[in-house]
């Protein structure tokens, strides 16, 4: 061998090293076998070594040795995939990706707690907390450094209900300038309120996904992990505030690469990064996102399609159901585009987010496989647990309730948030706001899921719930309350009238056509009392806590109910 094709040779060598430390370096693939990316990576390296050691090969002498050894080398590697990728594949495994989640059925009833009072239902959708945030990072230092994820998650902090997202820089160049200095805040959003706060942290967020160099997240846990299997990044903050990315570690259970599900958990703090690895069950009680919205739609969705089989969901599709998140994401038609007012189409979201007993919740319909519009009923699935549950509630899926909802109001060219399913005396019903060109809730309409040809608009929500009442004839039975408390038998002698004193534990003011009328329990007292605002004008003073006598009589409607014909306020 000559001394220029050895040289020629290693250079060739060397130089395909580089490229492959550098493509490490740059990809951050986890060297695990079941991972596809590790595959890819040395499919990648071997290409470009084919490319290199040819062009040094040739350039020095016609005798090619290594090339063709990395050409056999990189078809071994190639069908090797390909082989393990189709065995992995959901047309071989389909009833075991079904498998891979059950879905419990709920009842609604009794998870979805009965909704009695409007005053301060957060009732704020992602489009809203966008247009919120974005105001709200005005504020910060070096804003052109930063961008706002889109991601607003619903969270559970310090017993209120927020949108939460992270702050991340702009671009590369920016994230190199910023890399002394990193990301100062995060913004939330109160679902209640709607004012938006920009968190200014005390010490910065070094670790972030779009972070360069060794602060970048990825490539910081690689380092720390380098064989494990990566899920989507979640932001979330503990109970005091502190930033924390909650990172799914994956793992493979169908094949060589398929049926990836979640089997433990990386908690990084994003300011120090410090990481703690805990297994699904041990995560921390404010952890409110874990699992991702993608990764339990997918679940969720494979498991609704390939129940009976791969062609069956081709072909036959009997029980066959989508997801509406799956469909509604995609734009429809430019002709159903051009007959919508505001010129966006119906490319619905697909989801919207719920804050049950168990946690965080995203919620979409379940359809046929026909893609109608009307649905079967809905799932709740846990971004805490991962758990899904479904709710059989056969009726309007979201994007008919939106039409309908934009319908009444059709020379405004309002538009409508995403329709929330909630529960209104035992029945499914969305609740939806219809928003003016500035994103700002201008009306609210309720639909009742099963008739949804049924739907009242109201400017404040609870105006809006005494009309849905009345629509759905629940009114009646509320009037007959009024009633018997405007007719008090102060003078008949055959209602037997009884007293009580105690210190009052909750109290609700409800107003009617201007009458308003006070409905308290008492401490230690189950009986649920009424008293309108005739009985005495100071009640208006009244709060938890305030120490009453009251003269009553039990209701002739309903147990457990006592009307007030007399109260006195005591100095307590």
């Amino acid at each position: 061998m000559t001394e220029a094709l050895k040289g020629g040779r290693i250079i060739g060598i060397v130089i395909t090293v580089v490229l492959a430390l550098y493509f490490k370096w740059l990809c951050k693939p986890a060297f695990n076998v079941h991972s596809e990316g590790m595959w890819w990576y040395f499919i990648l390296v071997l290409f470009c070594g084919i490319v290199i050691m040819g062009i040094c090969e040739n350039f020095v002498d016609e005798n090619f040795i290594l090339t063709p050894i990395l050409v056999i080398g990189m078809i071994v590697v190639f069908v090797i995939w390909g082989v393990a990728a189709f065995f992995s594949s959901q047309l071989v495994n389909a009833r075991r990706y079904a498998d891979l989640i059950h879905i419990e059925t709920g009842d609604f009833q009794e998870d979805i707690v009965q909704l009695s009072d409007m005053k301060e239902f957060p009732l704020l959708d992602i489009e809203n907390a966008q247009v919120l945030g974005s105001r709200a990072i005005g504020s910060l230092d070096r804003i052109s450094q930063y961008e706002l994820s889109n991601e607003y998650n619903l969270i559970s902090y310090n017993s209120e209900q927020y949108r939460l997202t992270h702050i991340d820089f702009r671009s590369y160049w920016k994230a190199k300038s910023g890399y002394s200095y990193g990301v100062p805040a995060y913004v939330l959003v109160n679902s209640s309120t709607q004012q938006a706060e920009l968190v200014n942290l005390e010490k910065s967020i070094t670790y972030s996904p779009k972070s360069k160099g060794d602060h970048n997240l990825k490539r910081y846990l690689r380092k720390k992990y380098p064989s494990s299997i990566f899920g989507k990044f979640q932001f979330d903050i503990d109970d005091e505030g502190n930033p924390f990315y909650i990172v799914p570690v994956m793992k493979t259970t169908i094949g060589l690469f398929g049926g990836k599900v979640v089997d433990s958990f990386i908690i990084v703090n994003a300011v120090s990064g410090e990481c703690t690895e805990c297994s699904k069950d041990d995560l921390p009680d404010w952890v409110d996102h874990a699992y991702s919205l993608d990764y339990l739609m997918e679940l969720a969705s494979d498991n609704y399609k390939y129940k009976n089989g791969f062609w069956n969901s081709v072909l036959k599709q009997e029980n066959v159901k989508k997801l509406s998140y799956s469909y509604r994401n995609t734009v429809t038609s430019s002709e159903e585009n051009e007959e919508t007012n505001s010129g966006r189409g119906y490319g619905f979201d697909g989801y919207n987010s719920i804050l049950t007993d168990d946690g965080v919740c995203f919620s979409t319909c379940v359809v046929s496989a026909g893609n109608d519009e009307s649905s079967i009923g809905f799932i709740l699935a846990n971004a805490r647990t991962g758990k899904i549950k479904f709710y059989e509630c056969v009726g309007a899926e979201e994007s008919t309730a939106q039409k309908k909802a934009e319908s009444l109001t059709q020379n405004y060219n309002y538009t409508s948030s995403f329709p929330l399913i909630v529960n209104i005396d035992g029945m499914e019903t969305y609740i939806l706001s219809l928003k003016d060109k500035a994103k700002t809730n201008v009306s609210y309409v309720m639909i009742n899921v099963e008739k949804y040809t049924i739907a009242v608009m109201g400017e404040t929500l609870e105006e809006t719930m005494y009309k849905y009442r009345q629509a759905m004839g629940l009114e009646s039975a509320e009037n007959q309350y009024y009633e018997e408390i405007e007719k008090l038998p102060q003078t008949d002698e055959s209602v037997e009238k009884f007293e009580v004193k105690g210190n009052i534990a909750e109290l609700y003011q409800v107003t009617r056509e201007g009458n308003t009328t006070y409905v308290f329990l008492l401490e230690n007292d189950s009986q649920l009392y009424v008293s309108s605002i005739m009985n005495n004008t100071n009640q208006v003073r009244m709060v938890e806590g305030t120490n009453v006598t009251v003269e009553y009589y039990n209701s002739t409607l309903e147990d457990g109910v006592r009307i007030v014909s007399k109260i006195e306020i005591n100095a307590n």
